[in-house]
């Protein structure tokens, strides 16, 4: 029985990396092979819930690692000149700024955690690594001779990455040193063949968690497979109450998602309840427990604000989803068939929501002013980089409503139709054995 290792990233929130491997280790498992996850702190029970023999990445123990003899005596990440606001939208390009992000600083704190993936391994036994935009399986799979399937998207495609697609003149920002951290272990693997960031999640094989019209990759050089959303849609979801209403008012559903959401959250969702009051829409909103509910309830007759909802049930219970962007909300959305409008609130959500108008199933609403946007400046043990970032919330009515149209729109549903019959389709013919076959 060929055994699998599965090992998503766990930072940014984690929460779309996570759900799609747990989804590929029980669709593997069904088939008759014999899979298992690799999990830090924050999500290591979600494996366990769901049944599957889970390894704990223990990145808690990093913090004894925090201090080293040579400066800078204790690597972080800081901002330099923190805006007196937080930001309403963050603007980056590519893949190295999840680096810092996720916590690799140093050295030290890249060869801790790779020794822990290292003990993984000797204990599993796998003969195959899945990683999932964590920046060690391919390291691993150098280490141990090990075939490496890496989920991937157009914006990190590895051979090729394309972040800001949609633009013929790309934006130029001071990134950081993302690959320093990882120099020591490079040079003692012997790997001289890294150059961009994007090479660290290089794999034998690249699997695509959509379409081709979602991800538009062509690649004749490189194996991509096509697998469809890696999400259950199931038949037994839970009743929204505040939806069950049999009127003809349309239904709004509101999620920033659990991610990395916005700073902004209080803003945004004062916003969105003085746009929504006393309007011929009920509207319920989920603050995912960044704020408590009870801030904004009792406000409105006809928006209605919780601290969690079944996100897919809200999903396929309403006429129209406002969302931020998220690639898990994003393919959920598209595989229930409904139109969404997307509120990004950095670089990589602005892109989902360009694809949704692109393919003409969604729309995109940015939310700031066309300004100038200014730079965020952060110090690490590697120099200074920068994001661009926007200060002032700017969401009206008149900027919302025109795009709320598009639910009385027939061929918005019929090309909704045509992309969810193919992402279904991807998702029932996906075979995890004629996968492994290519590596």
């Amino acid at each position: 029985m060929k055994r699998v290792l599965l090992v998503p990233s766990d930072h940014g929130g984690g929460r779309g990396h996570v759900a799609r491997c747990l989804y590929l280790a029980k669709t593997m498992r069904a088939a008759g092979l014999e899979t298992a996850l690799v999990l830090e702190n924050k999500h290591f029970q979600q494996g366990i819930n769901a049944g599957l023999p889970t390894y704990l990445l223990n990145t808690r123990r990093e913090r004894f690692l925090r201090w080293q003899l040579k400066k800078p005596h204790r690597p972080r990440v800081e901002m330099m000149s923190p805006p007196q606001n937080s930001p309403v939208f963050l603007a980056f390009d590519g893949l190295a700024y999840q680096i810092p992000r996720d916590g690799y600083v140093s050295p030290g704190i890249v060869k801790y955690r790779f020794r822990q993936m290292e003990k993984i391994v000797n204990r599993f036994k796998p003969d195959v690594l899945i990683g999932d935009t964590h920046f060690l399986t391919f390291l691993l799979g150098r280490k141990y001779n090990l075939p490496v399937v890496q989920i991937t998207r157009l914006a990190g495609y590895p051979p090729k990455p394309n972040f800001f697609w949609w633009l013929r003149k790309k934006p130029k920002f001071l990134k950081p040193d993302a690959l320093a951290p990882f120099e020591p272990l490079l040079d003692q693997l012997a790997v001289q063949d890294v150059e961009k960031v994007e090479d660290l999640l290089r794999g034998d094989v690249y699997l695509v968690p959509a379409s081709r019209d979602v991800e538009p990759i062509r690649d004749k050089e490189h194996k991509v497979v096509f697998s469809g959303p890696l999400a259950e849609l199931s038949s037994t979801r839970q009743k929204i109450p505040f939806f069950d209403a049999q009127n003809e008012i349309p239904r709004i559903y509101v999620t920033i998602g659990g991610g990395a959401g916005r700073f902004s959250e209080q803003q945004f969702f004062e916003a969105i309840l003085r746009i929504f009051d006393r309007t011929d829409f009920k509207v319920l909103v989920t603050t995912g427990r960044r704020l408590p509910a009870k801030l904004f309830q009792g406000k409105s007759a006809n928006v209605v604000f919780t601290d969690w909802v079944d996100g897919l049930s809200a999903i396929q219970q309403s006429d129209l989803v406002i969302q931020h962007g998220g690639y898990g909300s994003t393919m959920e959305i598209l595989l229930s068939g409904k139109p969404s409008i997307v509120i990004p609130f950095h670089s990589e959500q602005e892109g989902n929501g360009r694809r949704l108008k692109k393919l003409g199933v969604g729309d995109l609403l940015l939310p700031y002013e066309d300004e100038t946007l200014y730079d965020l400046k952060f110090r690490w043990p590697y120099g200074e980089y920068a994001m661009k970032a926007a200060a002032r919330l700017h969401l009206k009515p008149e900027m919302l409503f025109p795009m709320i149209d598009m639910i009385y729109d027939q061929q918005v549903y019929e090309r909704l139709g045509k992309v969810q019959r193919k992402l279904q389709k991807l998702q029932e013919t996906f075979d995890p054995w004629n996968l492994l076959n290519m590596v």
